[in-house]
């Protein structure tokens, strides 16, 4: 398996947690595709963007919330935004990320290539899915909501 493939496979069975979402604490877990848990909260899909550690670079903590800044910086006026973490279900290892709602996939898809992330997540009523930066196809999952 390469490095990338690993990454995606971490990338399957990660969760994302939103600390304050409409006033509530919220994770999304992945579920087999086809199952959703829970009222999707939102109007349309949503993206989980980062800038931690891209691909398989390891950077210190300091310099990972300096690119977050950065992206977040990025993000044009009219998007909505949530502090989020996402990664393992343990909690062995997150990364600060961003909720965003009002891009497009090729918005979300084109921020994450600029700070070098394999790939980001989309949250949508019918799926959880793996959206890759390089315009490869997206890999569905089902999602289980709680919080």
């Amino acid at each position: 398996m390469t490095d990338r493939e690993e990454r995606f496979a971490g990338y399957r069975r990660a969760r994302l947690r939103v600390p304050d979402l409409h006033g509530r604490t919220v994770e999304v877990h992945p579920a087999p595709p086809g199952t959703t848990t829970g009222r999707f909260p939102f109007a349309g899909p949503v993206h989980v963007l980062t800038a931690f550690d891209p691909g398989p670079a390891r950077f210190s903590p300091a310099e990972n919330a300096r690119r977050q800044q950065a992206l977040v910086h990025e993000l044009p006026a009219h998007v909505r935004r949530w502090d989020a973490e996402a990664g393992a279900a343990d909690g062995s290892h997150t990364e600060r990320s961003v909720l965003v709602e009002g891009l497009t996939d090729d918005e979300a898809r084109a921020l994450g290539a600029r700070h070098g992330q394999d790939a980001i997540f989309r949250w949508s009523a019918a799926a959880w899915s793996i959206v890759p930066c390089d315009a490869g196809p997206a890999v569905d999952a089902g999602w289980t909501l709680s919080g």
